[in-house]
């Protein structure tokens, strides 16, 4: 197995948000290094980045740093040329674990790997996802996934959806080379039901900062 972390610290919502200080001296990056050295040795992991002050970081926790073009950093870059780029530097035909390290609460990779090994032969990835079931509407106010009055229905009754958590990704490295995305067309849903923060906008990653705090606090 290999494993790609994406690191661009260019964020404008959030400053250098991969790298700043989060929990006590430990960045978002420092949490998700530490998270997957539990599981996998330090030589299977990639780091990109258009930053060098990343390549220090790197050598800190022995990864690979891949230094990455800064036209595909920022939100318009297309998702197929960011997946291609980063992944077919990396040699060997193993599978390929996609981490964002912005979901610093989720860390149940040891547990997505086990199931992965036994769902493997019937899907070409695992997804990370988080079950939903609410009452959507659209943007002129229509039901999505229910129906007004008589034909209303319970939140129990609605269709199961998921939400991606953008925190893991499993491939098969043929899955990767042939569509360049982080998912297949025959994906696993692993699901999630624990607290997961995806970390955008600065209040998340104060929530985030707040509730791993306390988890970490009684642990320790």
């Amino acid at each position: 197995m290999k494993i790609v972390i994406p690191l661009q610290t260019c964020s404008t919502r959030i400053p250098r948000k991969n790298i700043r200080p989060f929990y006590k001296d430990d960045s978002l990056f420092d949490i998700k290094a530490k998270q997957i050295l539990a599981f996998e040795a330090p030589e299977n992991v990639y780091v990109s980045s258009e930053s060098e002050e990343v390549c220090a970081l790197c050598d800190k926790y022995g990864f690979h740093f891949m230094p990455r073009d800064p036209a595909l950093t920022g939100n318009k870059v297309f998702q197929p040329d960011l997946v291609k780029a980063l992944t077919d530097p990396i040699p060997g035909d193993d599978d390929i674990m996609w981490i964002q390290v912005t979901s610093p609460l989720f860390n149940q990779f040891t547990e997505a790997l086990e199931v992965w090994e036994k769902v493997r032969d019937e899907y070409d990835s695992l997804v990370a996802v988080k079950p939903f079931k609410g009452h959507l509407l659209d943007e002129k106010g229509n039901p999505v996934n229910y129906a007004f009055g008589y034909w209303h229905k319970v939140s129990q009754e609605l269709p199961k959806l998921h939400s991606v958590l953008w925190s893991l990704f499993i491939l098969k490295r043929a899955t990767v080379n042939r569509f360049h995305y982080h998912i297949g067309v025959k994906p696993y849903l692993f699901e999630t039901h624990g607290m997961v923060v995806d970390i955008d906008y600065h209040d998340d990653f104060e929530l985030a900062s707040l509730i791993y705090e306390k988890i970490h606090s009684v642990v320790e």
